[in-house]
């Protein structure tokens, strides 16, 4: 892995050590960041040359044999994103006993705006009651590199900042280190140091509908697009922006306009039913349960639907009901696989073609209680 994957990493990000006195050259160590793009964990990595570390990843890319095979070889530990699994405490226990440098990501999937997530509560306990060192990490233009909507990457070179480490002994109590924890990686990476800003990219709009899933001025979902990978406008207004590569909209006066903002306009939106009580729909997605062996069992092509109350997923002579309250956990894989956990079943839901994290929004949403309307004219 080191003679393939770092040097690549290395060629693509140029990735910058600062603070080389506090970065780990052994375990048993915990090493914890932000998280924003599929390379982070190799970023963290370019340096670490007396050994690799070993970590834990969403359980998503062990459904495949190769994969597999290839992550349990260096010692990473499949998990179920804010699912409680007590087999990862026992397999973190063996790596600690084996004096591993451990990597994780406690906001337990990537930014999508490059604002901080919540840290995993169990992520936070863990490092508390293992009572080895913290190594916290900042990776400096992590998002803006690669953001999590996109479909090219952006050349240019990441800021890897290794923090003092933490020690549970220095902390009077549980809240007062896991505030520490938090505070450590609480940065916003959509406004990085101008260092981290990447320098190059032919096409960085190509995927922003992915994120900007609604039209900004008349909320239709679905209208924003990108033609060429530059220029961003909806099929429902006179929207006309050029992404920059630091995922800044320029209008045609030559105003920067916040991406950011952008993302929190239409969040703001009251949610609109289609008719009746439907919200979205995706029809002919691939859909996959995962079973007791955490393996993905294919269901074949389907229909997804999501109203006021439930998610209703057909498939062959099939139809199953999930009633918003039967949910447990919801995640998204890559970008376009939403994942639903109640306490007997987990779905796993294709919606290429849409944007998944409009799904996750609008179910998160319902779920805290919110009420659609029919019209955001009334």
């Amino acid at each position: 892995m080191r003679n393939t994957i770092i040097p690549v990493t290395k060629a693509l990000f140029a990735p910058e050590i600062v603070n080389r006195q506090y970065m780990p050259l052994t375990g048993p160590c915990f090493i914890y960041g932000n998280h924003s793009h599929y390379f982070d964990p190799f970023v963290i990595n370019t340096e670490l040359t007396r050994e690799p570390t070993a970590g834990v990843m969403t359980r998503d890319q062990f459904h495949k044999t190769i994969p597999r095979i290839f992550m349990d070889s260096i010692g990473i530990v499949p998990t179920s994103k804010y699912v409680a699994e007590p087999g990862i405490i026992r397999s973190v226990m063996k790596m600690i006993d084996q004096e591993r440098m451990i990597v994780i990501f406690p906001e337990g999937g990537r930014r999508w705006d490059g604002r901080p997530k919540p840290l995993i509560e169990t992520t936070l306990k863990l490092f508390w009651k293992m009572k080895i060192p913290v190594h916290p990490v900042q990776i400096h233009g992590s998002h803006l590199h690669w953001p999590r909507w996109a479909d090219h990457y952006r050349r240019g070179s990441l800021q890897v900042h290794f923090l003092k480490p933490l020690h549970v002994s220095d902390f009077d109590d549980y809240d007062s280190f896991a505030e520490k924890c938090r505070e450590l990686i609480r940065f916003d990476e959509y406004n990085p140091q101008e260092k981290a800003l990447p320098k190059r990219c032919k096409k960085p709009a190509a995927g922003v509908q992915r994120l900007i899933y609604r039209c900004p001025d008349t909320g239709v979902s679905g209208a924003v697009y990108s033609p060429d990978g530059e220029r961003v406008f909806s099929r429902e207004s006179d929207m006309n922006y050029k992404m920059d590569i630091a995922s800044r909209l320029i209008d045609r006066d030559g105003r920067s306009h916040s991406l950011i903002a952008l993302f929190d306009r239409i969040n703001e939106m009251p949610m609109v039913s289609q008719s009746g009580d439907l919200l979205l729909e995706k029809n002919g997605g691939d859909i996959h349960m995962v079973n007791d062996e955490h393996r993905l069992v294919g269901l074949g092509r389907g229909l997804v639907s999501l109203h006021k109350e439930y998610i209703r997923i057909s498939y062959d002579s099939d139809l199953q009901t999930i009633g918003l309250d039967q949910i447990k956990a919801l995640s998204i894989e890559q970008n376009h696989k939403l994942t639903i956990t109640t306490a007997e079943r987990t779905f796993q839901l294709n919606l290429s073609g849409q944007s998944a994290l409009q799904w996750q929004i609008y179910l998160k949403r319902l779920v805290n209680g919110e009420k659609t309307v029919r019209s955001l004219n009334g």
